[in-house]
């Protein structure tokens, strides 16, 4: 045996293949609105000792409608939470890696289809992976014996002779390329739009760097029709994630079967603050010791009933982030003119085959708003792996945050009507997707 297996033996293995396999998103045909199920499946997870301070994490996963072409691809967005044995609280994993694209220990077995993994760095890195084809393609992925090393040392409690048990989790996403796009234009209410004389508000402002956007009353600056306008004379900070930069977006929003694993893994205080009744969520058994799982909608849909503590909340406990309004126009609009996305009353996908997310019939995204202080201060850090959000985020109060899309005319990308409205409740379509922003050099 290898100086782990000494020190964690097999049974820790058998209990975890045991209690591990996990599968996500699945369900039957469904007439209701949204109509796009996540078909992402997550199965035959086990652990197996590799040295002394790591462990080979192994699974399948599969899923369908992915792509990877000259203009973008889609991925899986792949973490794990641990339990220790007689232990009542779970901990993120927190994965081992010595490069960002393909990294040492990082395959899978042959007759796949081939994949590629981005584990991504730096210091609110390594919460996970992104799984996604190493080739060009269309269609269904599927893949057995994928690995990846979980780094043992970020571990507590785990000692001699436990047995832990490991969950996987996968959330579906969108890869938006980095490159210059619009913001604004047209005729919206509260729309941006290129600064000039005073005399027209019509012109779309072009976002053509990661940097800093200067903001106000000022000719070439940006602003804003009529309210939630940045600072006049201001600028938007280079480090407030202005769109520019590539990043992963949920292909949908959160699905059932994910916030009810979200939370199952929480403590029984921190459940009970998340837990929306007004959600397709139930739960059993007795407090504190609740169990949560999909109630009358199947478990591959977007779930509604979500407010914005509980979204931010998901997203910092999954390795996220919220994204901010900017980036919610290049999701939409992709680097193309306003014009196509406006007076528009069909539904259909984004730019970049983001779901739901485009069109008059759409739930309402909750973005971070460059409309509110509180919001501009926004570093674009991702959450550790925990419910608890970081300090630049806007926090439980939603100060900071806004509403950009919805129902109507309200769906136009340039639509800013509620763009730093604070909500607090949980309404009946409360929808909720996360980001990441995508490590450098990963290409398309």
């Amino acid at each position: 045996m290898s100086q782990l297996s000494d020190r964690y033996p097999f049974a820790l293995v058998r209990a975890v293949a045991i209690a591990c396999g996990l599968l996500l998103g699945t369900g039957a045909a469904h007439a209701g609105w949204p109509d796009h199920p996540s078909t992402l499946r997550i199965t035959n997870v086990t652990v197996a000792p590799r040295d002394a301070k790591t462990a080979t994490v192994q699974f399948d996963i599969a899923w369908d409608g992915s792509w990877r072409h000259e203009a973008n691809h889609d991925a899986a967005w792949v973490f794990f939470k641990v339990r220790p044995d007689g232990a009542t609280e779970w901990q993120h994993v927190r994965l081992g890696a010595d490069k960002v694209l393909n990294p040492t220990g990082y395959g899978q077995e042959k007759g796949g289809t081939p994949l590629d993994f981005i584990v991504p760095d730096g210091p609110d890195g390594f919460t996970g992976m992104f799984v996604r084809r190493a080739e060009y393609g269309v269609g269904k992925v599927a893949a057995t014996k994928v690995t990846a090393l979980w780094n043992l040392s970020a571990a507590k409690g785990i000692a001699k002779d436990a047995t832990p048990t490991v969950r996987a989790f996968g959330i579906e996403m969108v890869f938006v390329p980095e490159g210059p796009f619009y913001l604004g234009g047209g005729t919206d209410p509260y729309h941006f739009y290129k600064y000039t004389d005073g005399t027209q508000h019509t012109l779309a402002y072009r976002v053509a760097s990661a940097g800093a956007i200067p903001t106000g009353q000022q000719a070439g600056k940006l602003w804003a029709r009529r309210g939630a306008q940045p600072e006049d004379n201001g600028e938007i900070p280079a480090a407030f994630p202005n769109g520019y930069a590539a990043l992963y977006c949920m292909k949908k929003h959160i699905i059932g079967a994910q916030y009810a694993g979200f939370l199952n893994t929480l403590t029984a205080a921190q459940a009970e603050a998340r837990y929306s009744k007004e959600s397709h969520i139930t739960r059993s058994g007795t407090p504190p010791n609740y169990v949560y799982a999909v109630g009358a909608e199947p478990s591959g849909y977007n779930l509604g009933g979500l407010s914005w503590a509980d979204g931010a909340a998901f997203a910092a406990w999954a390795g996220l982030r919220p994204m901010t309004e900017l980036e919610y126009e290049k999701i939409t609009r992709g680097p193309i003119e306003p014009g196509w996305d406006t007076g528009d009353s069909l539904d259909h996908p984004s730019y970049w085959e983001v779901q739901d997310i485009n069109g008059w019939r759409i739930p309402v995204e909750h973005p971070v708003t460059v409309g509110h202080p509180k919001g501009r201060d926004f570093k674009g850090t991702h959450g550790q792996g925990t419910a608890a959000l970081p300090a630049d985020w806007p926090q439980d109060d939603a100060v900071g945050s806004g509403i950009r899309g919805g129902h109507g005319a309200a769906g136009n990308p340039s639509n800013r009507r509620d763009a730093a409205t604070v909500v607090l409740e949980r309404p009946r379509y409360g929808f909720w997707r996360g980001v990441r922003t995508a490590p450098k050099g990963v290409g398309l």
